[in-house]
């Protein structure tokens, strides 16, 4: 049986051929320039999908990097404040020992406390470090909010809080990423029960008003009332006769009145439960103050009561005993911060450890998908030569086919 074909069909079949083979070339052409051996998912649809995978994977490998990397400033940069202020701890230590000497006078002691003074505002500003995006490292969750500033009583105040932050390092890796201000300076055990103040958070008075102080005058009657805390609350004038300004002294935990109704004189003592505070400003009716007793004693605060004594100390042999009691107790409540700074290293260098460990375990993870990906997206390139030339030959037999084809007629056999 004949098969008949027309000129046009002849035409196009020869065409197509050729196109196929020319577009089998183009594609090998595509991958050599690109040294890929999927360029789109039609290639190979598993390789494809695995390779969009592998990317993924690449990815969250980078943004864990840079976390990483992130943490590694931070932590460097909280270990360098801490032996900073571990540093500074010890010339504390030196100059509360000069201060306790006998030979020392009043001028002498004043000269000290200048110095001590120097050394409480240089751990401040370290306390107050920051990070490489100008965060600060101590301020709990307020990475915005300076930690550590001076209050109108001219002592330093803790305005963070007491959070840890955590940076994500893997899919189920978190390593915190600081320490809270409040659980390495404030929050240290005191040589004895003591004192820690603070204003009412209501209060309306502008300027507000400042307590201080919180000195324990009589050891006995502070152990009784010790471990409660006293609410000093301002009334109203109309209290007392005549009208003036007055305040009533209440046990918090249930509402013992301990001093009514007593007239305010700014910055006079004013005793109770064997302490002595004194508040200074102009307070408004319903402004409150808080007395707590408490075993803790922040690194700054007993520094600053140090730096006090040195001020009112006498000659007297009753300024030295209480001179010598205060040294003591400084001495002590050092001694409870440095074993703060040093647990506090030893976990920042732990985090170091990990962080480092990560970085390392992420290299070698990345060497794993980059091999794995290689494999799958890669151009075999001896093998991809071979195929281009073995098409372009197929190709350009096909256009000489066809050529010779296209020049037949009829009359070549007339």
């Amino acid at each position: 049986m004949s098969i008949r074909m027309s000129t046009s069909q002849l035409y196009s079949r020869s065409l197509n051929a050729m196109l196929d083979v020319q577009r089998a070339a183009n594609k090998t052409q595509e991958q050599i320039s690109a040294n890929k051996r999927v360029l789109t998912p039609a290639d190979d649809p598993v390789a494809a999908t695995r390779i969009l995978q592998l990317n993924q994977e690449l990815a969250g490998l980078k943004q864990y990097n840079n976390s990483l990397s992130t943490l590694n400033n931070r932590l460097m940069r909280s270990d360098s404040a801490l032996s900073g202020v571990s540093d500074l701890i010890h010339k504390a230590q030196e100059l509360v020992l000069q201060a306790g000497n006998p030979a020392t006078n009043h001028e002498q002691r004043g000269y000290l406390a200048m110095d001590l003074q120097s050394v409480i505002d240089s751990m401040a500003q370290l306390m107050n470090s920051r990070d490489a995006s100008g965060e600060y490292l101590f301020a709990g969750h307020q990475g915005s909010t300076q930690p550590f500033a001076k209050g109108v009583d001219g002592r330093y105040q803790y305005h963070g809080d007491e959070g840890q932050r955590f940076i994500q390092v893997g899919p189920v890796t978190s390593i915190a990423a600081n320490d809270s201000g409040y659980e390495l300076f404030m929050n240290v055990r005191g040589a004895q029960p003591g004192v820690a103040l603070s204003a009412g958070a209501t209060n309306s008075a502008h300027p507000p008003a400042s307590i201080s102080g919180g000195q324990v005058r009589d050891a006995e009657r502070f152990a009784a009332f010790h471990p409660n805390t006293a609410v000093i609350e301002f009334r109203p004038t109309s209290e007392v006769t005549p009208a003036t300004m007055n305040f009533t002294i209440r046990q918090a935990s249930d509402g013992r009145v301990l001093a009514q109704n007593v007239p305010y004189v700014a910055g006079q003592e004013v005793e109770f439960a064997g302490l002595a505070v004194s508040v200074e400003g102009e307070p408004a009716v319903g402004d409150s103050f808080r007395v707590e007793s408490t075993h803790r004693k922040g690194l700054l605060e007993g520094l600053e009561d140090f730096v006090a004594q040195l001020h009112e100390a006498g000659d007297n042999p009753q300024g030295r005993e209480r001179l010598t009691q205060a040294m003591e107790n400084t001495l002590t409540n050092l001694d409870h911060a440095q074993n703060q700074m040093l647990k506090t290293q030893g976990a920042v260098g732990a985090r170091l450890n990990q962080v480092e460990a990560n970085l390392e375990s992420n290299a070698d993870f990345e060497l794993v998908v980059r091999e794995t990906l290689s494999e799958l997206a890669d151009l075999d390139y001896a093998k991809a030569i071979a195929q281009l030339t073995q098409e372009s030959f197929v190709l350009e037999a096909a256009q000489m086919s066809f050529s010779k084809i296209a020049r037949l007629s009829l009359f070549n056999y007339l």
